[in-house]
């Protein structure tokens, strides 16, 4: 049985990890909602960082709302490297409903998976 946890190991916890995916980001998903940095690790395992800025998403509910999809999101779904992976939320994020917010985060995985995949058939 899977495991749908979402401990410590799998997400970016110090500043120095959020910097070295900012920096060296090799895969980009962009939206006009959302933005999607990652990194290949050297781990067993992809982590998620996120990045919810009051600027963006003025109300701690819509930030909350957000964070809770795309970590149940990001649980649900596999990738064929592991990633270090930051999620950035832009304005107006917090205004999509819930479905078209999953819709959303499940079409920017399946984008992210997608660029791994080429990236690993291009270093073959």
């Amino acid at each position: 049985m899977p495991n749908y946890a979402f401990s410590k190991n799998r997400r970016l916890l110090k500043a120095s990890e959020y910097k070295e995916v900012f920096d060296r980001n090799r895969l980009k998903v962009a939206h006009p909602k959302l933005l999607l940095l990652a990194l290949p690790n050297n781990l067993s395992h992809s982590r998620l960082g996120l990045v919810i800025a009051k600027k963006n998403i003025p109300t701690a509910v819509g930030r909350n709302r957000v964070k809770r999809v795309v970590r149940e999101t990001f649980r649900n779904f596999d990738f064929p490297l592991a990633l270090d992976i930051v999620f950035l939320a832009r304005k107006g994020t917090d205004q999509l409903s819930s479905k078209e917010m999953n819709l959303l985060l499940h079409q920017s995985w399946c984008r992210l998976q997608l660029r791994c995949e080429s990236m690993g058939d291009s270093n073959a």
